[in-house]
């Protein structure tokens, strides 16, 4: 009979339907009576016609009836209807396991809390004598509040109570309801018995088991074909790949356990579901006792600083280039310094124009001294005071003021590098001013060119390299002007404000010539890693480059956070995180350090921390470019749907937006929503070829995602860097054109 929301069904007002199957329709109804929303499960007419299914649809109620756990949908009732029969269940609030999987996997932690009462489910069905026989993540329920609860018992039967094995194990009746050689269940989670048309028993769900923790461990299923005979073939014969060839971060216990699971022969896997449930909770407890037993990091016995932005105090307000800039040079300076610890520059500037307590600033920071000062400038004289001050106490440990003319400014900067050393009793290194050669006004010159590109925009680009090339004009041989001319002309690359190739070429030649007037010069390493690696894909010359600039400035966040994320790009997790987070130690303020803490974390695998990082960069910049939009679909691999698009929503980016909108509203089922957000990035031009390719990845259209990562790399996109460890190209990866686009771009496969 045909249900339509408002029509009644004994003393029950149907909603909404919510889904249907072989075994019957399924809808939201209203119980008047208890004033309660329910789910009805109807068999049709032409079913319940049928004496073999309707005898199914009958023993499905006794089985749901006869089983009583938390993680097991409740059964309320059996009634009948003018004719047509239907059951009254609990309705579950939530979504399917099948909308909590993700491209790449779920955190372990994740992975577990679903398991976990996955098992134990099946432990509670085993042991009542009942096998489920199509386990699948249509038939597995999520709530609201993360509980697991298991669906739709239709296809299994009890099982024979005189059985010789442990009820656990529940074998069942010799003559299976199903005739012989027909297959009941879902072929991609079915086990080779049941492939087969054998007997099935308890075992046979734990091969499903394992099918369902093996795509929620990496996003996708063990045994793949084009059509149901390619599928049918690869689970009867082929041997899953490894987990840990998918996901390095995952312990090599869940593997084992998977695999023993997934095992041809019955007699190999576990021999009951209470077996599994113990080595899944006691890999959990493992996995918690590991975390609470980690020694906490030791505590940074050397002396620290934050440079605070020295005030301006000249009368023109455009001198601020200048007091900033000598902000960062004494900053410089003072990180070359091996035995102390300096915070970065963001969150030393976070503070700038705040009148906070010194102390209140220094605890924020976690340092022990802050160095503050001013600088008034009046056309060839300079003004500097500074002062050294102890947190704990504000005792000034040192002061002084300089009155020089301008071409004594480095001397002042030695003076105050080597005050402050020599009070925290730490080794200066080398002659911290810079090359002799070096005059005053191309210094003032350099300052303002950096303090341009702070500044992220087309105009301040521009003037940033006109700025250096008055200052090599007069100075050809300073090799901070091409450093600063070479990262000017990058991030132009970088942000799309001019050609990617002249830029590059432009950038090249500055770096080379900054590297051969001074090969100690960290930020010319720095500036010389991003072009080797974003715009050349030579991996492995800008690694060395990068490191080298973390030796020359190993106070710096800079280098370290770059060696990081490189690091983590090519696969090794372990060590991108490291020095991310010594990065976020060093600048604990700057959000861009938080978004690639967090950008490493959710390439390892650890979701929620990928989500806490991020949050913590939008607390910091809430109109960050990029910021919402990568929260957004963290919270979508989490199966946080609604969260999700809310957050996408806010991002600033309408590149970014829509990009981000495309690959959820597909992964939500709205097709139509996913086409037009794609469309509107479209209009934004090549430079997001790469996201185009995510998309098209995500969607299953591989033709045109291959099309695009070709592009990207025609372009230079330095988003192809991350092609190797992002989610989203899932479905490329048993393409035969795969492994040659890595080896193309220099990646590992």
């Amino acid at each position: 009979m045909p249900l339509a929301p408002g029509a009644t069904l004994g003393p029950y007002t149907i909603l909404s339907p919510l889904g249907a199957g072989g075994m019957g329709e399924v809808f939201r109804a209203r119980d008047p009576r208890l004033g309660r929303d329910v789910a009805l499960k109807v068999l049709p007419d032409a079913v319940a016609r049928d004496p073999d299914r309707l005898a199914r649809f009958e023993r499905e109620a006794r089985t749901v009836a006869g089983l009583n756990h938390p993680n097991i949908i409740t059964l309320y009732s059996i009634e009948e209807d003018a004719g047509t029969r239907f059951l009254t269940m609990e309705l579950v609030e939530g979504q399917g396991l099948d909308r909590v999987l993700v491209p790449g996997g779920l955190p372990v932690e994740k992975i577990l809390d679903l398991a976990i009462p996955l098992s134990d489910a099946l432990v509670a069905a085993h042991g009542k004598g009942v096998v489920h026989r199509d386990l699948k993540p249509a038939n597995v329920m999520v709530s609201g509040d993360g509980r697991v609860k298991v669906l739709d018992f239709g296809l299994a039967k009890p099982a024979q109570s005189e059985s010789r094995q442990d009820a656990t194990q529940a074998m069942t009746l010799e003559a299976p309801l199903s005739s012989a050689g027909q297959l009941l269940g879902t072929v991609p989670y079915m086990a080779p018995e049941q492939v087969r048309g054998d007997a099935v028993d308890a075992r046979t769900d734990v091969f499903a088991f394992g099918i369902l923790v093996y795509e929620l461990a990496t996003g996708r299923r063990p045994f793949g074909g084009a059509s149901l005979a390619d599928v049918s073939s690869a689970v009867l014969r082929d041997t899953p790949r490894p987990l840990s060839s998918a996901r390095a971060d995952l312990p090599g216990e869940l593997e084992r356990i998977v695999g023993r699971c997934l095992e041809k022969s019955p007699r190999d896997r576990f021999q009951s579901a209470s077996d599994l449930h113990s080595e899944l909770r006691r890999l959990q407890r493992s996995l918690e006792g590991s975390s609470s037993t980690t020694a906490a990091p030791a505590a940074d016995a050397r002396p620290s600083i934050a440079v605070l932005p020295f005030n301006n105090m000249s009368a023109d307000p455009e001198n601020e280039y200048f007091s900033d800039g000598l902000t960062e040079e004494l900053l410089n300076v003072l990180a070359r310094i091996p035995e102390l610890k300096v915070t970065g520059r963001t969150s030393s500037f976070a503070f700038k124009g705040k009148h906070e307590d010194l102390r209140e600033i220094g605890q924020k920071l976690g340092v022990g001294t802050l160095l503050e000062g001013s600088v008034r400038k009046a056309g060839n004289r300079v003004r500097i005071t500074a002062q050294l001050i102890k947190v704990s106490d504000g005792f000034h440990l040192w002061s002084d003021t300089y009155d020089r003319v301008l071409e004594d400014i480095f001397a002042v900067q030695d003076d105050i590098a080597r005050s402050v050393s020599a009070v925290l009793q730490v080794t200066l290194l080398g002659k911290p001013a810079g090359p002799a050669k070096q005059n005053a006004e191309c210094f003032e010159l350099v300052l303002r060119a950096n303090h341009l590109i702070r500044q992220n925009s087309e105009p301040a680009y521009t003037k940033a390299v006109a700025l250096c090339r008055q200052a090599i004009e007069k100075c050809p041989d300073d090799a901070r002007a091409w450093a600063a001319m070479a990262k000017a002309h990058v991030f132009a690359a970088f942000y799309g404000y001019a050609d990617t190739f002249e830029s590059h070429r432009a950038a090249r030649r500055a770096a080379e010539r900054a590297l051969a007037l001074d090969g100690g010069l960290s930020e010319a390493h720095l500036v010389m890693t991003w072009i080797l690696g974003s715009l050349e894909f030579r991996w492995k010359d800008c690694l060395e480059s990068a490191r080298r600039a973390m030796a020359l400035a190993p106070g710096a966040s800079e280098p370290l956070w770059t060696v990081g994320v490189y690091e983590a790009a090519m696969g090794r997790f372990d060590e991108g995180l490291e020095l991310v987070r010594k990065a976020l130690e060093i600048d604990p303020l700057d959000p861009g350090a938080h978004v690639n803490h967090g950008r490493v974390r959710g390439w390892s695998g650890d979701l929620e921390g990928a989500c806490e990082s991020l949050r913590k960069a939008l607390a910091l910049s809430p109109e960050m470019v990029g910021g919402h939009s990568s929260l957004g679909l963290y919270y979508l691999r989490l199966g946080r749907a609604h969260d999700a698009l809310e957050e996408i929503r806010k991002e600033v980016s309408a590149g970014y937006r829509d990009y981000s909108l495309s690959i959820a509203y597909h992964l939500t089922g709205k097709s139509a929503e996913s086409d037009a957000a794609l469309a509107r990035a479209k209009t934004l031009g090549d430079q997001w070829g790469y996201q185009f390719a995510s998309v098209h990845a995500v969607r299953g259209e591989i033709d045109d995602a291959f099309h695009w990562l070709d592009r990207s790399y025609e372009l230079h996109d330095s988003g192809v860097l991350l092609t190797r460890v992002v989610p989203w190209f899932e479905n490329l990866r048993h393409d035969p054109r795969w492994a040659k686009y890595l080896e193309k771009i220099g990646l590992p496969e």
